[in-house]
């Protein structure tokens, strides 16, 4: 190894230990001056891309990774890091190319499999996808990560059985991470089944993930609530903090079966504890077949009271017109917000017809509601005390006293189904399976909700949005005056 390759990795290895303390300017000097030295060695040009990544300038990292990458083409990070970035700018075509290349490097390597099998996830391309993740299986069958990308896909196409077995290896990945329960470190068991429970056990069911998944699960929680009853034991709920109040008004009736985990005890302090079952389990137990799912109109229910203050407050802005919450943005970059947010603006079609509309946006977009007023002089009622609350129960009354809601893929979309109140849910073919469906209608809620997906080739939202606005009329021209 000459004096300037080993001056080259020292430098690397230095920037990366910045980068790794988050000190990106100093990473970024030391790589710039190597580079002056030593511009086509691959370990700088990595270390540049990782720069590059961390200061989200994808178009920087791309040039960077795929420099080192025809420096060294038996390299994995660099490719790895292009699938990455492909897959991040929608290029999947691209993302599947250059991880295609890594497997060949690395054939029984999971990483590799796990971003390949993840360009398909939530993309519209289920079977394709399935395809992917099994071979990937063949090469890796140990992995975790793999299994629960499968049952991803598999729930989008709606083979709920399979799905949910698949779906179970989301804990062992790392992504539902279970509450330490129980004494000195110890874990209760996991649930596989209601068989499991003896007379006189106590069993914890804990939220996962967003505050969507939760209200979607809960609507099973009345079924898993009575099995468990009639087993002669109790339920602790252990829910998102947000939903304490719900659950309490909800589920928990006062005859000591359920009871919610107390917020001001350790975890580990709390009395015995036989079984433990993430909610997503629950789904696993009563809905495997597409017969399963019920055809009925709400699972929650809410402060009547509260409901009627707020159709009353709104009715100065409503003046006897029905009222119509819309909800346009959703989901974090990690979620595939891109295909969940519609820009105002481009609901015109929808919001010149003869409602009110409410906003049921839970960020602050209260800039896009002035710009619609100032410039096309609609005026969209905004609540931010109520959709910004703390208590998610404030949504929940909310919608309750809304006539209609009209949404992207978000979690307004579960309110509406848990209350049994109708919803229009707008939406791009790349959605999750949560969306998915084989007609118009959505599985977990077939008697109030209707998809409008935009059609694949479509370049816009237009022709969804004018087909939205039409339903809308329709819904208006039947609907009761207020």
């Amino acid at each position: 190894m000459s004096d300037g390759q080993s001056r080259a990795i020292a430098a690397s290895q230095a920037a990366r230990e910045h980068l790794l303390r988050g000190e990106v300017d100093r990473a970024e000097e030391i790589v710039r001056a190597a580079l002056a030295e030593a511009p086509d060695d691959p370990n700088l040009l990595y270390t540049a891309g990782n720069c590059a990544l961390v200061r989200h300038d994808d178009d920087r990292a791309r040039e960077f990774f795929e420099r080192c990458a025809a420096l060294a083409p038996s390299y994995l990070p660099p490719l790895l890091n292009l699938g990455f970035l492909h897959r991040r700018n929608q290029r999947l075509d691209e993302a599947r190319r250059v991880l295609r290349a890594a497997a060949a490097l690395a054939p029984r390597n999971p990483v590799v499999w796990l971003n390949l099998t993840a360009t398909y996830v939530n993309e519209g391309e289920p079977v394709a996808g399935e395809a992917v993740a099994r071979e990937a299986l063949r090469r890796c069958p140990e992995s975790p990560h793999i299994r629960w990308n499968l049952g991803l896909l598999l729930l989008e196409q709606g083979r709920w059985r399979e799905g949910w077995q698949e779906y179970a290896h989301r804990l062992a990945a790392g992504i539902v991470k279970a509450p330490r329960y129980g004494r000195d470190g110890a874990r209760p068991p996991r649930l596989h089944g209601i068989d499991a429970i003896a007379p006189g056990q106590t069993v914890v069911c804990h939220g996962e993930q967003g505050i969507g998944d939760e209200i979607l699960f809960a609507g099973l929680l009345g079924e898993f609530i009575a099995d468990v009853r009639r087993r002669g034991s109790r339920i602790i709920l252990d829910c998102n903090p947000r939903l304490r109040t719900l659950w309490q008004e909800n589920f928990c009736t006062g005859d000591g079966v359920v009871s919610l985990m107390p917020t001001d005890v350790p975890l580990d302090s709390a009395g015995r504890i036989d079984w433990v079952a993430p909610i997503g389990d629950l789904a696993g137990f009563y809905r495997n077949e597409a017969r399963d799912f019920p055809d009925r109109r709400g699972y929650l229910t809410v402060s009547p009271e509260r409901v009627a203050a707020i159709r009353e407050s709104l009715s100065v802005h409503a003046r006897g017109r029905p009222l119509v919450g819309l909800a346009w943005t959703g989901g974090l970059d990690h979620t595939h917000a891109v295909y969940r947010r519609i820009p105002l603006a481009e609901w015109l079609p929808v919001l010149r017809q003869d409602a009110c509309f409410v906003s049921l946006e839970y960020r602050d977009r209260q800039a896009e509601i002035d710009t619609l007023r100032e410039r096309h002089g609609i005026a969209m009622v905004s609540l931010p005390a109520v959709t910004q609350h703390r208590d998610y129960r404030e949504t929940f009354h909310l919608v309750a006293a809304l006539d209609l809601v009209i949404t992207v893929p978000t979690s307004v979309l579960h309110v509406a189904g848990a209350l049994g109140r109708p919803c229009q849910v707008v939406m791009h073919p790349r959605a999750a399976w949560r969306e998915c469906s084989r007609d118009r209608s959505l599985p977990w809620y077939p008697g109030t909700h209707e998809r409008f997906v935009r059609a694949p080739d479509d370049p816009n939202w237009a022709a969804t949005i004018d087909r939205v606005a039409h339903a809308l009329w329709r819904f208006l021209a039947q609907a009761p005056v207020a």
